[in-house]
């Protein structure tokens, strides 16, 4: 098994105060990584163990083990979890090895580095983890968004672009002219303005007011930051267009029901999160290009080959 997660974990004696999201990346990251197969009677054994249960509290240790069984349960039938892994009763298996689904690999990896700051910090290197995130959500877009164009347009230490860079190229594919004040409107230290991927649907009469999806990619734990970017209001500025564009954060993690709804109201944004992009792949037999594929696994073998266990 991994290592105890160091953040949303703490000692339970009379309550649990374990995070569910947590526990469940946790078993899903031990079953992919460490081990083919984890039991109820094992995870009652471990929280004892590692004294994050008192000796007597086998119940709640219990209690803990079930909810981490239910969350996993509950991620299968949303199709955020593969076929692979399969529940059976006080068992969990999945034998699979992690480089047959490289896309989940990926996003349980930039999940679970939250948890081991240590391990994390050795890694740390945002400016690869986020382009090659983008890269993926670039090629899991047309499962999302079946028939719609898709468009990378964000900032990259190889690709750096602005936002009068981004306008000019976007006017091209939803037949906008866009702002001849942009010189006007685009702040002076602006970037991409927090737009990564832009996914549109293409008709043949050429005519504004498309429906178009701006994302922002967060590889990262600050994605809450994040929410009310790109700014659809500005965007529309940008590109002298008809509508605004309907906006979106993409994170590789599993975002709880509240928090969606809240993120999902505050910024006015559709979230995006492991779950539904799983599900996106899944269900779309989706496949990461071959280079693609190449640079993801090459990514996350430079992390497992240390990755904290017990």
């Amino acid at each position: 098994m991994l290592k105890i997660p160091g953040k949303n974990f703490s000692r339970s004696v009379n309550t649990i105060n374990i995070e569910t999201n947590t526990l469940a990346d946790w078993l899903e990251a031990s079953l992919l990584f460490d081990e083919n197969e984890v039991s109820k009677s094992d995870i009652v054994d471990i929280l004892i163990e590692e004294n994050i249960c008192a000796d007597g509290g086998q119940d709640l240790a219990h209690e803990i083990a079930d909810r981490g069984w239910a969350e996993i349960g509950t991620r299968k039938r949303w199709g955020g979890v593969p076929d692979q892994l399969v529940i059976e009763g006080a068992r969990i298996r999945d034998a699979s090895d992690w480089r047959q689904d490289p896309t989940r690999a990926f996003f349980l990896v930039l999940s679970i580095q939250q948890y081991y700051s240590e391990w994390a910090e050795r890694h740390r290197n945002f400016s690869v983890q986020g382009e090659l995130f983008e890269r993926v959500i670039e090629e899991i877009c047309p499962g999302l968004l079946p028939g719609w164009r898709v468009v990378r347009a964000g900032w990259s230490p190889d690709n750096a672009v602005s936002i009068v860079n981004i306008v000019e190229e976007l006017c091209g594919h939803l037949n906008t002219l866009g702002s001849l004040r942009l010189d006007l409107w685009v702040p002076d230290a602006a970037k991409d303005g927090g737009l990564d991927i832009v996914c549109y649907r293409e008709f043949p009469d050429t005519r504004e007011a498309t429906p178009t999806y701006f994302l922002q990619c967060a590889s990262g734990t600050n994605w809450r930051s994040k929410i009310h970017t790109p700014n659809a209001d500005e965007w529309k500025t940008y590109l002298d267009a008809a509508v605004q564009p309907s906006t979106g954060i993409v994170a590789p993690f599993v975002i709880g029901t509240d928090e969606v709804r809240r993120a999902g109201l505050s910024g006015q944004i559709t979230v995006f999160d492991r779950i539904r992009l799983l599900h996106a792949t899944y269900d779309g037999n989706i496949e990461l290009t071959e280079d693609l594929r190449a640079d993801v696994v090459g990514w996350i073998e430079g992390k497992v080959g240390d990755i904290p266990t017990l």
